[in-house]
């Protein structure tokens, strides 16, 4: 038997996961839409550049923003994929590529991480 109290908090928790759950199916629509625009600013001027670009940052976002995984380890996995294109795109180090493509990557990533329990809580306020 639960006591009304038990009943009230299962009654929260389940309105905090349908919430949750109407809010991931939000971002499985914006963050690719975000991803593509995104790519446009900080891909390296080539065909394989742009698309590997998208997805990665497709990837990321939803591995951030929907599957709430560690931000550190996608944080390094755009790291090693922004050298490597950029010694394929470049030919060697360009700084100015690096610094445009992993700059933008990294505050976007971190952006869509952190924002995701802001915008958990904005939409539940919103619904009561």
């Amino acid at each position: 038997m639960l006591s009304p109290d038990q009943k009230e908090m299962f009654d929260v928790l389940e309105q905090q996961h349908k919430s949750q759950r109407q809010v991931d199916r939000i971002l499985k629509f914006v963050l690719p839409v975000m991803a593509f625009l995104l790519t446009v600013i900080c891909a390296n001027l080539n065909v394989w550049s742009t698309v590997f670009t998208f997805f990665v940052l497709w990837i990321a976002f939803i591995a951030t923003g929907i599957k709430n995984m560690a931000v550190g380890q996608w944080v390094v996995f755009i790291l090693v994929y922004c050298l490597i294109d950029n010694f394929l795109s470049y030919g060697s180090f360009n700084i100015s590529g690096f610094s445009r493509q992993f700059g933008t990557m990294f505050i976007f990533l971190g952006i869509v991480a952190i924002g995701r329990p802001y915008i958990d809580r904005w939409f539940l306020k919103s619904k009561s």
